[in-house]
């Protein structure tokens, strides 16, 4: 294997593991699970992944999620520190409005990343 396919096996195996993280993440507690979990570390990678691996709904619920923490810097600040923190509620509430219309929608993020997956 040459250093450039080794390279792309990586970039591939970065973004699966990104995608199952993403998709265990969202499937289970919408994207404020995702962002809390992400602990702010990652999240560029996470919208190059979904990006890469042909999920524009998805990348665009993804942005949408990472402008409402934006929006609400000290509340993201204190959603981070603590779930449960009064601070982050407003947040936390928006986040899982938009992950309910994420995850009601279609196409789902299997859907969209089923070409790749199978590339």
């Amino acid at each position: 294997m040459s250093s450039d396919e080794a390279q792309d096996q990586g970039t591939r195996d970065q973004h699966e593991q990104l995608l199952q993280a993403f998709s265990y993440h969202v499937k289970q507690g919408g994207f404020a699970q995702l962002l809390f979990n992400a602990r702010g570390e990652g999240l560029a990678e996470y919208e190059e992944m979904l990006i890469a691996v042909g999920a524009p709904r998805a990348q665009a619920f993804y942005v949408r999620a990472i402008r409402s923490a934006l929006a609400d810097t000290s509340g993201y600040e204190a959603f981070l520190a603590d779930w449960n923190a009064p601070a982050g509620l407003d947040l936390r509430s928006s986040l899982q409005l938009l992950s309910i219309e994420y995850l009601t929608g279609e196409p789902s993020i299997d859907d969209e990343t089923q070409a790749w997956s199978q590339g």
